[in-house]
């Protein structure tokens, strides 16, 4: 399956970006819906399948940038990819998103037989690089192409269960430091795996919510791995991080401000306003159209005020802006509403 230049847009993503990176002047705002498995139904490939089978993977994903021509690619190995790597598993439905199997570490005398695994090595993370390796030069001639690596704090949470490690933090800090440091040399082999073939990272950390840990946890647990990463990610890639973090994140932003980022890729939730005003000066911001009652529930017409609003405030954002969705549109959406999000940035005057 050929990727094809955009046929709606006068420049390619790859244009459009070189010509931000100068300077120059561009055709419309950078724009990433964030797809999820919805790309699984517009290709007709299953959930499963999308997982496991490298050349299905890369067709779907060809099959979503040649429809809607967004600005980036985002393959995996994700959370769930670093998680299987590391002895932990998830269920594959037949309909329906995966999830979490019995965690792997019922206690933590598991965690001395661990070790990191080798990107380079390991079969479950090699399969993901092999999409990079399908979609080849042509596509990243065309799109900037990014593998994400999840984060490390819900890494840790798949393989040991939310609740159960969001008590550990209290009871055996000790040993979650240690299950982080595992889990984030695994994500640096990650790293060291993309750089050598081109590609960028992402990130996303939905179980690092403040909500959920509060800004003194963040800080001991969440923030020190993410700016190791972060930087390492620039040091080997040449390329900052894509970061995306649900929820009210408003009292760790003091923290986001200091990674090496690409962007910060905002929830719904949160007040653009206010991201402009307390991160654009720090951060690239991306965000936050809401994928649900927006994109896969609104009309036309709502889709396009949405759009239309979050540009005029985000492009104000002294780092730069790229309008996105607050999370994953829903698998169930029915692929004209992104059509119409896509029509709707373009027209943007």
């Amino acid at each position: 399956m050929k990727i094809e230049r955009p046929k709606a847009d006068q420049m390619t993503p790859q244009e459009r970006k070189k010509a931000i990176e100068k300077g120059d002047a561009v055709d419309r705002v950078p724009v990433v819906p964030f797809m999820g498995e919805l790309k699984c139904y517009l290709s007709g490939i299953s959930i499963r399948d999308f997982w496991h089978d490298p050349k299905k993977i890369a067709d779907a994903e060809i099959v979503a940038f040649n429809r809607y021509g967004y600005d980036r690619i985002v393959i995996g190995p994700n959370t769930r990819g670093i998680t299987e790597a590391l002895g932990g598993s998830f269920v594959y439905p037949e309909n329906g998103l995966p999830y979490a199997d019995v965690p792997y570490l019922q206690n933590y005398n598991r965690l001395s037989d661990m070790e990191p695994a080798e990107a380079g090595k390991n079969p479950r993370i090699q399969m993901f690089f092999q999409v990079a390796d399908l979609l080849g030069e042509e596509a990243m001639e065309m799109v900037p192409i990014e593998a994400s690596i999840g984060g490390p704090f819900t890494i840790a949470s798949n393989l040991r269960g939310v609740e159960r490690l969001l008590r550990d933090c209290r009871k055996y800090p000790e040993e979650v430091q240690r299950l982080l440091r595992l889990i984030t040399d695994t994500q640096r082999s990650c790293i060291d795996e993309a750089a050598s073939r081109g590609l960028g990272i992402a990130m996303a950390d939905p179980v690092a919510n403040p909500a959920l840990i509060g800004p003194k946890m963040y800080e001991k647990f969440i923030f020190p791995y993410t700016k190791e990463l972060t930087d390492y990610a620039l040091k080997k890639t040449g390329k900052k991080v894509s970061l995306h973090m649900c929820g009210s994140t408003y009292s760790i932003w003091k923290y986001i401000c200091q990674y090496e980022l690409n962007e910060i890729s905002l929830d719904n939730i949160i007040d653009m306003n206010r991201a402009v005003e307390e991160l654009g000066n720090y951060v690239p911001i991306a965000g936050n159209v809401d994928p649900v009652e927006v994109v896969m529930n609104g009309t036309k017409e709502e889709i396009t005020s949405a759009v239309w609003n979050c540009i005029e405030i985000g492009k104000r954002s002294k780092k730069g802006y790229t309008l996105a969705t607050g999370c994953d549109i829903p698998e169930l959406a029915r692929p004209e509403q992104v059509d119409y999000f896509m029509e709707a940035v373009r027209n943007y005057r």
